[in-house]
């Protein structure tokens, strides 16, 4: 009875489904694909100005740094599909940038007219942009810092025109405006979408360790609910098997042990659904095998179908009551009855009830572990509900309920109580004493 065959409470594992929508591989696609169009739009705009620039420049420098240029801005189109190529291309077109820039005095034949800018310059930002995408932050930050310098001392130069400091300084802020904006704007989403990374992947690990978890709670509960019934109820029945009756009794027991272990080696499919008459057929059956007088009643000719992992755990808690009223409800004569029927919500309800010796259950020692392990637990651990009322001289009401209902309001004291299936609740009587 392995776990892999207890299907996981809330779905299949997430860490092998859950998607995240925001990741840091998602922004970094976001920032390749936004840079690609902005440098394939100044490409395509500032073309005719580059073509024209190079009459004033070295026939064979120039147009060897403009096709390097050109086809790293290519490039970079091709890495918004794929992404591999993206920081390579970033790097390229950094650094072709900059070595136009600080080449630009070395390259000129003719000085530029004062009022034209050197085309290096309408490619400053888009090279800060992806020196802060390519290169690690302090190599971005200080690229950001020199790219507006080298500028502003070339626009100096009077083969860049010779302006004044004023402009030169004008110019070279507006790019390190932009471009420490940039930086600042693609560090800050790059931290945020890695501590979203981190976070998502810590939840899911958490949600998939609890699912593990629980699904071995649910098998634990289950083993030992079986080998509480099956088992230990067995044994102490034969044990005390002095009279033909309770010899008949623990016959009729062992052979219900062996089919129910047998059974449990090949676990009910979840996903199957057990109608509601064939449940109340199985009750019926297993009820009838005990030696004693038991009546079963149905208050509903029909009922909702029930998950086969359900309807197990409803009839075995519901035999496992019915045996402990036949052994500790008293040698007197004793009604017993069993009642099953549905609500309007659609919820199987299953009452079990003698008039027998009852008992209190506050002065059952904690380590008494029956009642909780083969009822109550089970049927929280299919998500239905138990409460098991009884006092010394008034009989014992056993409500089971699937699946659990939600807790309204305070009962009165002679209400019954829907319990929650949160889990196991106060300590429980043992099959022995209950």
């Amino acid at each position: 009875m392995s776990t892999e065959r207890v299907a996981a409470p809330f779905g299949p594992d997430p860490s092998r489904s859950v998607r995240a929508s925001i990741t840091q591989g998602s922004m970094e696609r976001v920032f390749t694909i936004l840079l690609a169009a902005a440098a394939v739009g100044f490409a395509v705009v500032d073309a005719p100005s580059v073509l024209g620039q190079l009459r004033y420049l070295d026939p064979l420098w120039a147009p060897v740094m403009v096709s390097v240029l050109a086809l790293a801005i290519i490039a970079t189109g091709v890495a918004a599909f794929v992404q591999r190529l993206a920081q390579p291309t970033h790097i390229v077109i950094a650094l072709v940038v900059l070595v136009a820039l600080v080449t630009w005095p070395i390259t000129v034949h003719t000085p530029i007219p004062s009022d034209d800018q050197p085309w290096p310059w309408w490619f400053c930002n888009v090279g800060t942009i992806t020196a802060s995408l390519g290169f690690a932050t302090w190599r971005a930050t200080v690229y950001n810092a020199l790219v507006p310098a080298v500028f502003a001392l070339v626009r100096l130069t009077p083969e860049a025109g010779g302006v004044g400091l004023r402009t030169a300084l004008l110019d070279s802020a507006y790019t390190a405006i932009l471009g420490v904006t940039a930086l600042v704007l693609i560090v800050a989403l790059r931290r945020a979408a890695a501590a979203v990374d981190t976070a998502q992947s810590t939840a899911v690990r958490r949600y998939a360790d609890a699912i593990r978890e629980h699904a071995t709670e649910v098998e634990r509960v289950r083993v030992d609910a079986i080998v509480h019934d099956s088992v230990l109820t067995t044994l102490l029945s034969a044990a005390r098997a002095d009279t033909p009756a309770a010899q008949t009794l623990a016959a009729r027991m062992a052979r219900n042990a062996i089919d129910h272990l047998a059974a449990a080696a090949d676990a009910p499919d979840d996903e199957r659904s057990m109608p509601f008459a064939v449940l109340h057929r199985q009750i019926d059956e297993s009820v009838a095998a005990l030696d004693a007088r038991v009546e079963v009643r149905c208050a509903v000719a029909d009922g909702p179908s029930v998950p086969a992992g359900a309807a197990d755990a409803i009839a075995s808690a519901t035999l496992q009551a019915v045996v402990n009223s036949v052994q500790h409800a008293g040698d007197g004569p004793v009604s017993r009855s069993v009642r099953l029927g549905t609500d309007t919500d659609g919820r199987v309800h299953v009452e079990v009830v003698d008039d027998g010796v009852g008992f209190d259950r506050s002065a059952v020692p904690a380590e008494r572990l029956g009642v909780r392990r083969s009822i109550i637990e089970r049927m929280a651990a299919v998500d239905g509900a138990a409460e098991v009322l009884s006092a010394p001289g008034d009989g014992t009401r056993v409500m089971l309920v699937w699946p659990a209902l939600v807790r309204r309001s305070a009962p009165r004291h002679d209400e019954p109580v829907d319990v929650v299936a949160a889990g196991p609740a106060e300590p429980s009587v043992d099959g022995s004493a209950r």
